[in-house]
C-alpha cells in the first residue's frame, strides 16, 4: 500500500514543480511544452488516486483503512487545487497573449498611418512647390508683357512728338491754315490722353500682379 501512496506522491510532488515553473515562463514555445507536461501528470494523478482510494477501501483493517481514504481525500484537493491553478494560468495566459497582438496590431496601423501622413505631407510639400514655381514663372511673364507695353507706349509717345513737330515744320514751310494746326492739336491731346491713360492702366495692372502674385 506504502508503495502506490508514494508513487501517488511523486507524481504530485513533480506536478507542482511543472506548474510552478509554468506560471513563471515567458515563452510561448516552453510554456506549451510544459502545459502538455502538466495535463499528462493531472491525469496520471487523477488515476493513481482513484487506485489508491480503491486499495483503502478494500483494506480490512479500519485504521489503516481510515488512513489511506483520508490521503487519498488530501492528493485529490491538491489535485483539483493544481488543475484550477492551471487553468487559471493559461486563461491569463490568453488573455495576455491577445493584448500583445491587439497592442502589436494598433502599433503596426499607426505607423502604416504616420508613413501613410509622412508619404502626403511629402506629396503636398512638392505640389506647393510646384504651384509656386509655376506662379512665378506667371507672374514673370506677366511683368514682361507690361514692361513691353510700357516700352511701346513710350516709343509711340516718341513718335507723335516727331509727327508733331513735322506739321508744325509742314506749317511754316507751306502756310496751313490754323484750323488744321487746331486739329491736329486737338488729335495730339486726345493722343496723349490715350496713350497717359494706356500707360495709367499698365501701371495699376502691374501694380496688382505684384500684389496678389508677390
Amino acid at each position: 500500500m506504502t508503495s502506490e501512496y508514494n508513487a501517488a506522491q511523486r507524481v504530485l510532488h513533480k506536478l507542482k514543480q511543472n506548474v510552478g515553473e509554468f506560471d513563471l515562463m515567458e515563452s510561448t514555445q516552453d510554456s506549451t511544452v510544459v502545459q502538455g507536461a502538466i495535463a499528462q501528470d493531472l491525469q496520471t494523478l487523477s488515476k493513481r488516486i482513484s487506485e489508491y482510494r480503491i486499495l483503502g477501501r478494500q483494506e480490512s483493517n479500519e485504521r489503516k483503512r481510515t488512513t489511506m481514504l483520508d490521503r487519498a481525500t488530501h492528493m485529490a484537493d491538491d489535485h483539483e487545487q493544481l488543475k484550477r491553478r492551471t487553468d487559471k494560468i493559461t486563461q491569463r495566459r490568453a488573455t495576455r497573449t491577445i493584448h500583445t497582438d491587439e497592442r502589436n496590431e494598433l502599433f503596426q496601423r499607426t505607423q502604416m498611418g504616420r508613413t501613410q501622413m509622412d508619404t502626403t505631407i511629402a506629396m503636398d510639400a512638392q505640389d506647393e512647390e510646384a504651384f509656386w514655381g509655376r506662379s512665378e514663372q506667371l507672374l514673370d511673364g506677366y511683368i514682361e508683357q507690361g514692361m513691353s507695353s510700357l516700352q511701346n507706349l513710350r516709343e509711340q509717345k516718341g513718335i507723335l512728338q516727331s509727327a508733331h513737330r513735322r506739321v508744325l515744320n509742314v506749317d511754316d514751310t507751306l502756310g496751313l491754315s490754323r484750323g488744321v494746326i487746331k486739329m491736329i492739336n486737338r488729335r495730339t491731346t486726345q493722343d496723349k490722353i490715350l496713350l497717359g491713360g494706356g500707360m495709367a492702366v499698365t501701371c495699376i495692372l502691374i501694380y496688382f500682379i505684384v500684389h496678389f502674385f508677390g
